[in-house]
């Protein structure tokens, strides 16, 4: 927990997955309040420009285009945080990037604690076993 996903038509370098990996760590860790130990982040770059589609037409040029996703435990974090988290990985990612004239997206998916977990456990069972 969390799991950070970001989806790209291009994620260039390792160097650039390295830093936007730090990057993105980091400010999980500092504003979302979440163990560096357990933040996982994974890039998946389309490379094929056929699958990258604005207003209904394949996009035909070489502007960045993202999705980038968390998953966090529901009501872990206040809005105040997720609205803070959510503009910071946008400036890191369009730094990183470049910022198209395309919608990009950035989202936190809440999900229950008892829905989900890492390595065997719910989050509901790590809460329940830390007390």
């Amino acid at each position: 927990m969390p799991l950070i996903t970001l989806k790209a038509n291009k994620i260039s370098s390792e160097k650039i997955r390295d830093s936007l990996a730090k990057s993105l760590s980091l400010i999980t860790e500092r504003i979302l309040r979440k163990n560096k130990e357990v933040i996982v982040v994974h890039f998946e770059a389309a490379d094929q420009r056929a699958q990258w589609y604005v207003g209904g037409a394949v996009k035909s040029d070489d502007e960045a285009i993202f999705e980038l996703s968390i998953i966090i435990t529901k009501g872990t974090n206040t809005d105040e945080e997720k609205a803070l988290w959510i503009a910071q990985a946008w400036k890191l990612v369009t730094e990183a990037l470049g910022c198209a004239p395309y919608p990009n997206y950035i989202s936190i998916q809440e999900i229950d604690g008892k829905s989900w977990g890492y390595n065997g456990f719910s989050q509901e069972q790590r809460k329940i076993q830390s007390t």
